[in-house]
């Protein structure tokens, strides 16, 4: 029986972002409708699902998962190793909780920690690998964003649809990529990867003289999140895409607290302003500077 992806949503228990997100990691290959092109999900795949659901619930990497489900490594030697992981990571937090302890104990108060002692013991010691987590789940959640939208400058000038085409495609062979337009327009859609975009053109002033910009972002709302738990997900994206208002933040109490400014009027109006250039600052690197790709290769 063929299903559309609410179906196998719905059979799976796995949500439709994250059934995407296995496809685009070669996790599951569901089969097109010649009709209308549009994924259909088997019994088989449900299955599939099903399996790659219970092999994430024990925290099995995917490199892992994906070698299973292509007969690269058994299913006993898998769990093998996950356990030899999970003992480890189980030896991590140990680490970990008695270090939370040692500071309850031990410590008076920030400002008397010995901070360099303490974070010789993180890089060094068996607490390290419960901290780089957080790192290994930014760069998961970086990648996926990377391939959500980016942008570029393009060499010549965009003024129709044809100049439009000629600068998308110019771009892939600079990057070396596999780009089809499937609409040409001023607002074209194309696929990289067999990942379908739309891209709009913006002008951008640099040096005073108008610049146009090339913003591409996927058209499927439903396009895969990264693997990475919920919560920790959107304080990693609030990280990712709000870091010049931190910065700003930063330096505004960084000058204006020692100082007590705080406390008058323009030292307020000294916050606000600082504040809201880091909002405009985010909100121009998400709109028009996000994941530039004028010196980098894609990610697809």
């Amino acid at each position: 029986m063929n299903m559309n992806i609410k179906q196998a949503e719905t059979l799976s228990g796995v949500s439709r972002r994250n059934i995407r997100f296995y496809e685009q990691a070669g996790l599951l290959c569901p089969e097109r409708d010649p009709e209308n092109d549009y994924r259909t999900y088997t019994d088989a795949d449900i299955r599939t699902l099903k399996l790659i659901r219970t092999l994430r619930m024990l925290d099995m990497p995917l490199e892992d998962i994906r070698s299973v489900l292509q007969g690269g490594l058994t299913l006993p030697d898998a769990a093998s190793r996950q356990a030899k992981r999970l003992q480890e990571q189980s030896r991590r937090l140990d680490a970990a909780i008695r270090f939370c302890g040692d500071l309850q104990q031990k410590a008076a108060d920030a400002a008397t920690l010995d901070v360099d002692a303490c974070l010789a013991r993180m890089e060094d010691g068996p607490d390290r690998g419960w901290f780089t987590g957080w790192l290994q789940d930014y760069r998961a959640m970086a990648k996926v964003e990377h391939l959500r939208s980016f942008t570029f400058t393009p060499d010549t000038p965009v003024t129709n649809a044809a100049q439009f085409s000629d600068a998308l495609f110019a771009y892939a062979r600079e990057h070396n990529l596999d780009l089809v337009i499937t609409r040409e327009s001023m607002n074209p859609q194309f696929t990289i990867g067999g990942i379908e975009y739309r891209a709009n053109r913006y002008y951008y002033p640099f040096r005073g003289i108008p610049t146009a910009r090339i913003r591409c972002f996927v058209c499927d709302p439903d396009f895969a999140e990264a693997d990475v738990f919920p919560g920790r997900l959107r304080l990693q994206k609030a990280l990712h895409y709000l870091t010049p208002v931190f910065v700003m933040a930063t330096v505004a109490l960084l000058f204006l607290l020692p100082r007590g400014l705080l406390t008058t009027w323009w030292g307020l109006l000294i916050l606000v302003v600082l504040l809201a250039l880091g909002v405009s600052g985010a909100w121009f690197n998400a709109h028009i500077f996000y994941n530039d790709k004028d010196n980098q290769s894609h990610d697809s």
